[in-house]
């Protein structure tokens, strides 16, 4: 049996999805699930979790979460089940990124990408990008709200590009900014996009959608500001100052602060120039250690982003998508940390990657397939390089 050339391209598909799978079987990064701590803490009536572990802030002599609580909720339920310690946080992460591969088919399908090119677009998002490392590392401290974040943020970007109701689309967005805070610049991003939706349906309807939008976001920010005040004393006190930090990072933030133009240049690079970098250790620096966890640039790991730059769609979707991008690039690239440790992605462009994403389906219009795809392709298989075959030629290499 011959098959077509969409079978082959769909079949071409499924064999890097399957390759990736080994990857499930990395060794997580240090320190426990935090969300899963503080869901269990919850269950047995305290703010406050077991410490001291990575990335707990010390207050009043009490270790707390300082990260936002949305994933805690997620995480709720299977915790109950099993105990925080028994979570198979990577099949839950597996479960959500399956639900998210969904969501992000409806946007496509609200964007009128032809059903051929979904299946592609999907992939990329899932696998050429840094999702899938959060996936893999869902057992550890952070990653496991990347997950949850994306997945929220495609939530609020199928229903403000379908039925656009208010009231769903900035749920959605406040909730994404309840798993990661700088999900922050979706949320007028979201209510920009209702607004727009309905402009043929009267100023009355625009603005109670659009105020809907704002509304329900605003009451997801009023559960933080409480939680903080409840744990910190301060609704502003975002607990980040009781992290304990080491090594270059403690040095950092000793001089600078969170935030500073001196981190800049470090950033930018690594967003956006540093390929993958291979470590040799030992006295003769022969020994190989694998892949630097300072992460590969958008630009070599996951290229097929930049055809974003040939999407056009109607002018306010456009500089609203552009904008949100534009302030989460800016004030990521400020601050003392850019995502370490991470492999062959930088994982806080996450937070703005679903807008980027919808801006890179548009742009596929303006581009030839077989150069956008030749991307994609090229994404999906430097994942597959760095995290199913590398780590297994390391061992053998070791070994040897």
């Amino acid at each position: 049996m011959v098959l077509s050339s969409a079978s082959r391209k769909i079949l071409f598909i499924l064999l890097a999805l399957v390759a990736l799978v080994p990857s499930l079987r990395l060794k997580h990064y240090a320190g426990p699930n935090l969300y899963g701590m503080q869901a269990q803490a919850w269950l047995e009536g305290r703010w406050d979790v077991p410490g001291p572990v990575e990335d707990l802030s010390l207050y009043g002599e009490r270790y707390y979460v300082a990260f936002p609580p949305f994933p805690s909720v997620v995480l709720l339920p299977v915790v109950a089940l099993t105990g925080h310690e028994r979570v198979p946080y990577r099949a839950v992460a597996l479960a959500v990124a399956g639900f998210a591969a969904w969501i992000a088919w409806r946007v496509l399908r609200r964007l009128d990408i032809p059903e051929a090119d979904r299946p592609w677009l999907v992939a990329a998002l899932l696998a050429g990008t840094a999702f899938w490392y959060c996936v893999v590392q869902s057992e550890a401290v952070w990653f496991f709200a990347h997950v949850v974040a994306v997945t929220c943020s495609l939530l609020a970007l199928e229903e403000a590009l379908g039925p656009a109701r208010g009231a769903r689309a900035g749920l959605w967005a406040g909730l994404a900014f309840l798993s990661r805070q700088l999900c922050v610049y979706l949320v007028p991003f979201i209510a920009l996009v209702v607004w727009w939706r309905h402009a043929e349906a009267g100023r009355r309807r625009q603005v109670r959608e659009g105020v809907l939008a704002l509304a329900l976001a605003g009451v997801c920010g009023g559960v933080y500001l409480l939680l903080n005040a409840l744990r910190f004393g301060d609704p502003f006190n975002t607990g980040y100052a009781g992290m304990p930090l080491s090594e270059f990072l403690a040095e950092r933030v000793a001089r600078y602060g969170l935030f500073h133009p001196a981190y800049v240049p470090f950033n930018f690079f690594h967003m956006f120039l540093e390929g993958p970098h291979f470590e040799f250790g030992g006295p003769r620096k022969l020994a190989p250690l694998g892949i630097d966890g300072m992460g590969t640039s958008l630009t070599l790991a996951s290229p097929f982003l930049f055809v974003a730059l040939a999407a056009r769609p109607e002018r306010p979707l456009r500089w609203a998508a552009w904008g949100m991008v534009g302030l989460s690039l800016v004030h990521m690239l400020h601050y003392y940390n850019n995502g370490w440790v991470q492999l062959n992605a930088q994982r806080f462009s996450l937070d703005f990657l679903p807008v980027l994403w919808v801006l890179m389906a548009l742009g596929t219009r303006h581009v030839e397939a077989r150069w956008w795809k030749g991307l994609v392709a090229w994404s999906i298989g430097l994942n597959v390089l760095v995290l199913s075959l590398l780590p297994e030629l390391v061992h053998a290499w070791r070994r040897l």
